[in-house]
C-alpha cells in the first residue's frame, strides 16, 4: 500500500496514443526558470516523468544547479506522508467488487493479463477499483523489475539539504480527480491494450530524454486515450489551480517544483498560465 501514492502519480503519464510533435530546439528543456512580476528571486519548473527504468534515469548538473538555488521543493502533493497510508487505501476501495462490476468477459481478459503480466489473479483486487488494477498493469510496462522515482530522488535530495517542502495539492484530491478523469470503460480497454502501450512507454521515454515538452504533451493527449473529460480534470483542472497557488509560493522564496512533464507545454500547460499572469518564464538549456 505504501507505493499506491506513487502510483497515482503514474497514471497520467502512461497508456498514452502514438502521436509525436516536432518543438523547436531551443524549447525543448525540462527545466525552467520563472522570474520577474516583482519576484526577489527566480523558482524553478522541472517536468518529470514520474517512473522511468534506472539506465534512464538521470539528474543533470542544470537541475542539480537550479535545485540547489532553491530554498523549497514542491511537489504534485505530499506522496511521502506516512499519515495518508489508510486513506488512500480507503480511496481505492470500490463499492461494488469486480467480480460484479465487470461483465464476465472484460473480467476474464483482465484476470488474464493481471496473471500474466503481474503474477496474480484479478480476485486479489476484488474489492478495488478500477484504477488500481490499472496502476498495477501500468508498471510493468516498463522493461525493468525496480522503475525510479524522479519525485523520490528529489525527496531525498531536500531532506539532505534540510530544504522546505510543500505541495500543490492533497494526494487523496489527486485520486478524486483521477477517478474522475477515467471511465471503467476506458481503463478496461487501455488494461486490454497492454503490449501496444507497453510498445508506447518507449516512445514516451525517448521523448522525454530528448527533453521535448511539446513531443510528450502531443503523446499523451491523444484523442483515442485521453477525451475531453480525461484532459479536462488531469490538465486543464489541476494546471489553473497550480497557476493559482504558485504565485504567493514563489513571491515568499526561491522553489524547485517538480510536477509531470505534461503538466509544462501548451496552451492549457503552467508555462503559459505563469506568463499570462506576467512572469518571465525560458528555458534552462545547461
Amino acid at each position: 500500500m505504501k507505493i499506491i501514492p506513487a502510483i497515482a502519480l503514474l497514471l497520467t503519464s502512461l497508456f498514452t496514443g502514438h502521436a509525436k510533435a516536432q518543438q523547436p530546439a531551443s524549447e525543448k528543456s525540462l527545466l525552467w526558470e520563472v522570474s520577474g512580476n516583482g519576484l526577489d528571486k527566480p523558482s524553478y519548473i522541472y517536468g518529470t516523468i514520474h517512473l522511468i527504468c534506472e539506465s534512464d534515469f538521470r539528474i543533470t548538473d542544470k537541475v542539480k544547479k537550479a535545485f540547489d538555488k532553491s530554498s523549497q521543493l514542491v511537489l504534485e502533493a505530499d506522496i511521502f506522508s506516512p499519515e495518508i497510508k489508510n486513506e488512500v487505501q480507503q480511496e481505492m476501495m470500490s463499492d461494488v467488487p469486480l467480480s460484479k462490476k465487470l461483465a464476465a468477459s472484460d473480467y476474464a481478459a483482465i484476470d488474464s493479463i493481471l496473471k500474466l503480466k503481474c503474477g496474480m489473479p484479478l480476485k486479489v483486487l476484488d474489492n478495488y477499483k478500477l484504477s488500481m488494477v490499472m496502476s498495477l498493469v501500468a508498471i510493468k510496462l516498463f522493461p525493468c523489475t525496480a522503475p525510479q522515482s524522479y519525485e523520490a530522488a528529489f525527496d531525498k535530495m531536500a531532506k539532505e539539504k534540510n530544504m522546505h517542502k510543500a505541495a500543490l495539492e492533497e494526494v487523496i484530491a489527486q485520486l478524486k480527480l483521477l477517478n474522475k478523469a477515467y471511465t471503467d470503460s476506458q481503463i478496461i480497454a487501455q488494461v486490454k491494450s497492454f503490449d501496444s502501450a507497453q510498445a508506447g512507454t518507449n516512445t514516451m521515454v525517448a521523448l522525454y530524454k530528448a527533453e521535448d515538452i511539446n513531443g510528450l504533451f502531443k503523446y499523451m493527449t491523444t484523442p483515442d486515450l485521453m477525451d475531453e473529460n480525461t484532459i479536462k480534470w488531469m490538465l486543464v483542472e489541476r494546471n489553473n489551480d497550480w497557476a493559482e497557488k504558485m504565485p504567493a509560493m514563489m513571491k515568499k522564496e526561491s522553489n524547485f517544483f517538480a510536477v509531470g512533464a505534461a503538466h509544462l507545454p501548451g496552451p492549457i500547460g503552467i508555462l503559459a498560465l505563469l506568463k499570462a499572469k506576467g512572469y518571465t518564464v525560458k528555458p534552462i538549456m545547461n
